[in-house]
């Protein structure tokens, strides 16, 4: 079986696969390697008072849509939402705004991630939902993480629910909790 070349180079994820970020295929994702690879990331380019993950953001968006009452669903959009960052990085917006690019591979990459996970892929209204609750994180996390107090907070949509963030996490209970709030969430989903 003659089987097409790969466009792009490759990385090699934690489980050891080779993801082609210009050619992603369902066989290459896996939700450890998006688990581990969002653990050890940090938010704000690193500039945040302690070690922050995007994974431990995800996290709490999950926590965060549950809290607003949203659907399963929209919880797993938002835990997943970053996904593709586990491939590509996470890049600060400012910078990701002016980088077409970047966003058109991030969402071939995420259109891969739901249809591998067997999610549907975000309606437009979904996608302002998370964006919600990504906002929310948002503001909890400029207000408790950065260093400067004269941090000017974005004009963003956003609700007002406050989110403690000043616990500290391993990067293994990070991994560990977000492989695990989404085998519960999956699993919930699954079951409506």
């Amino acid at each position: 079986m003659y089987e097409q070349e790969r466009v792009g180079d490759y990385i090699i994820t934690y489980t050891g696969k080779k993801f082609y970020p210009l050619d992603p295929r369902p066989e290459d994702i896996d939700i450890v390697d998006i688990a581990h690879s969002l653990s050890g990331l940090v938010r704000f380019t690193g500039h945040s008072e302690k070690f922050y993950t995007v994974g431990e953001h995800s996290i709490h968006c999950a926590n965060v849509a549950k809290k607003l009452g949203y659907s399963t669903l929209i919880q797993l959009y938002a835990l997943l939402h970053d996904a593709s960052e586990s491939v590509v990085n996470d890049v600060s917006r400012p910078a990701k705004q002016h980088l077409p690019d970047y966003k058109k591979m991030e969402n071939s990459i995420m259109e891969v991630i739901w249809k591998t996970v067997g999610l549907p892929p975000p309606t437009e209204e979904d996608y302002k939902l998370v964006k919600i609750i990504d906002n929310t994180l948002l503001l909890n996390e400029m207000m408790q993480l950065m260093p400067s107090s004269n941090i000017t907070l974005p004009n963003v949509e956003h609700e007002m629910v406050s989110v403690d963030l000043s616990e500290e996490y391993t990067r293994q209970e990070v991994k560990g909790t977000f492989l695990m709030k989404y085998a519960e969430l999956m699993d919930m989903y699954l079951d409506e």
